[in-house]
C-alpha cells in the first residue's frame, strides 16, 4: 500500500479536500492573498454562527415536510427558459419547484426552494456581488415564501455572509447542508451532506432526491451553450476587476468559452454524471428526466413529455 493510499484510508474526505485546498490556495496566490483569504472566510464563519438565529432555520424533518407534490422541477439558467409558454410555466407551478444558482432572477412563478452555493471564487472583493444577489432576492415577489438551501461549512464564503450579514429578506427560512466531498452515488439522507461533483446541479439534484421526490425534471439545465435566460442573446457572464462585480460579456469569466459555445460544466463530465445517477435513482424508484429536448443532457434522460404542459395550458384555459 502506498503513502497516498494509506492517507486516503485515513483522512476523511472532507478533511483531505479541506488541506487540499489551503495548500493550492497557498502555493498558486501566495502567503499574503491567502491570509486575507483565510480572514474572510473566518469573518464570513463567524458572523453566520453569531447571527444564525436571525433566520428561521429548518432541520431535516422540517424541510422534507415542506415537499407538496411527487413531482419537483429543478431550474437551472439556461436561455432556453425564454422561450418556454405561459402554458408549460402554469405547469411548472402546479408541482415543487427548485432553482439554483441565478434563477432568482426570473418573474415566471412561485419558487418553493431555492440552493445557494458559491459566490466569485477566489474574489477577495465579496460585498457588492453579495449585495447584488441579495436585491435581486429582496426585490422578487416570487420569492417571498422560498425556502433557501444553503451550503455550511468553513468554505462556504457565500453562504456564510449572506447569513452572517444578514443580506437575506429578515422572514426567510433557511436549510444549511455541508457537502459530500468524496466521489461516488448521491447521498439518501441531507444528513450525509449533498454530493457536489461536476458543479451545483449536482447538488441540486441530490438535494431532490434525499428530500423524497419521485420525478425529478431538469428544466432550463442546457449545456449547448454559455447564455443566461437573464441576459441579451449574445452574452454570457463575464468579469468587471475593477468593481468587482459580474457583468455581461461575450467570454465566460471562469472558463473563457463564448456565448455559443458548450457550458464549462458539460467539460467536467456532466452529462456522464447524470446518466450514471439516472440509474442510480431508478432503482430507487425515482425517475430523472430533462425538460429541454436540445439539451445535452436528453442524450442520456428521457425529455420530460411536452404533452404534459400543453394539457395544463388548455385545463387554465377552460
Amino acid at each position: 500500500m502506498t503513502a497516498r493510499s494509506l492517507v486516503r484510508r485515513i483522512v476523511r474526505p472532507n478533511l483531505r479536500f479541506a488541506l487540499h485546498l489551503q495548500w493550492k490556495q497557498l502555493r498558486e496566490t501566495g502567503l499574503v492573498h491567502w491570509a486575507r483569504w483565510n480572514a474572510v472566510l473566518a469573518d464570513a464563519w463567524t458572523r453566520d454562527r453569531i447571527n444564525r438565529s436571525a433566520y428561521t432555520v429548518l432541520s431535516e424533518s422540517e424541510v422534507r415536510s415542506e415537499r407538496r407534490s411527487e413531482t419537483v422541477f429543478v431550474f437551472g439558467s439556461g436561455y432556453s427558459l425564454n422561450e418556454l409558454s405561459a402554458a408549460a410555466w402554469d405547469h411548472f407551478a402546479a408541482h415543487d419547484t427548485l432553482g439554483f444558482n441565478a434563477f432568482y432572477h426570473e418573474r415566471w412563478l412561485p419558487v418553493r426552494f431555492h440552493l445557494l452555493r458559491g459566490g466569485i471564487y477566489g474574489e477577495l472583493r465579496w460585498r457588492e456581488f453579495a449585495d447584488e444577489v441579495a436585491a435581486a432576492i429582496r426585490s422578487n415577489p416570487l420569492y417571498d415564501r422560498t425556502i433557501f438551501v444553503m451550503q455550511d461549512e468553513y468554505f462556504a464564503q457565500f453562504t456564510n455572509q449572506m447569513v452572517g450579514y444578514r443580506l437575506l429578506p429578515a422572514h426567510a427560512r433557511v436549510f444549511r447542508y455541508r457537502t459530500a466531498r468524496a466521489d461516488g452515488p448521491p447521498t439518501r439522507t441531507l444528513r450525509e451532506g449533498l454530493r457536489h461533483t461536476t458543479g451545483t446541479l449536482a447538488d441540486a439534484v441530490n438535494f431532490a432526491y434525499a428530500l423524497g421526490w419521485r420525478h425529478i425534471v431538469l428544466v432550463g439545465v442546457d449545456l449547448y451553450d454559455s447564455r443566461y435566460f437573464y441576459l441579451k442573446p449574445e452574452e454570457t457572464l463575464g468579469f468587471d476587476p475593477d468593481s468587482g462585480r459580474l457583468v455581461a460579456a461575450e467570454r465566460n469569466y471562469w472558463r473563457g468559452q463564448r456565448y455559443d459555445e458548450p457550458h464549462a460544466t458539460a467539460g467536467r463530465g456532466v452529462v456522464d454524471l447524470m446518466a450514471e445517477w439516472r440509474e442510480t435513482l431508478a432503482r430507487d424508484g425515482v425517475r430523472l428526466s430533462v425538460h429541454n429536448p436540445r439539451s445535452l443532457l436528453a442524450r442520456v434522460l428521457p425529455v420530460y413529455p411536452s404533452s404534459a404542459t400543453a394539457r395544463s395550458g388548455e385545463a387554465a384555459a377552460r
